[in-house]
């Protein structure tokens, strides 16, 4: 007599961890792959600008904080503000980014382009040893934020 060849059927919690790991896959495939990155994001501080800190506009135009906007349309930040830990706020006037572009905020004093503002701060505004610049939009919600707790190297990419 021949022996049939059968496979033993699989257990029931392997059954169960399969169609988990198989939701969870379909679950996954469904967020979008930017689903954290926010449209427009706090992409750069200089908050240690390289030389020594004169108390000069020069010196205070060296630090910045980059605005970029990560998405494939122009974003407005009409209303928007940046600020610090400490509550110095500058609150963005009618200023669109373009699509993938950037707007750099000095803390200083200057001429405002598309791409260049000024918050015209007589003192510098980013802490060295650590400090959060915080984008809000014009609803006050948080978008996001970009943190250190270091004085080297002078900047955080975000």
């Amino acid at each position: 007599m021949r022996e049939a060849n059968v496979s033993p059927s699989p257990s029931i919690a392997a059954v169960v961890t399969a169609t988990l790991v198989c939701a969870m896959g379909v679950a996954m495939a469904r967020l979008p792959a930017d689903a954290a990155t926010p449209a427009l994001k706090v992409s750069r501080v200089n908050y240690d600008p390289a030389g020594t800190d004169l108390r000069t506009n020069t010196m205070y135009n060296k630090e910045t904080v980059t605005v970029t906007n990560t998405t494939g349309v122009a974003r407005s930040l009409k209303g928007w503000t940046v600020r610090d830990m400490q509550n110095h706020v500058y609150t963005f006037g009618n200023v669109t980014v373009k699509a993938r572009g950037s707007v750099v905020l000095h803390t200083g004093s200057g001429t405002n382009t598309a791409t260049q503002l000024y918050w015209r701060q007589s003192n510098y505004v980013w802490n060295n040893t650590g400090d959060t610049a915080v984008l809000r939009n014009s609803t006050r919600a948080t978008v996001h934020s970009c943190k250190w707790t270091t004085l080297k190297p002078g900047y955080k990419i975000c």
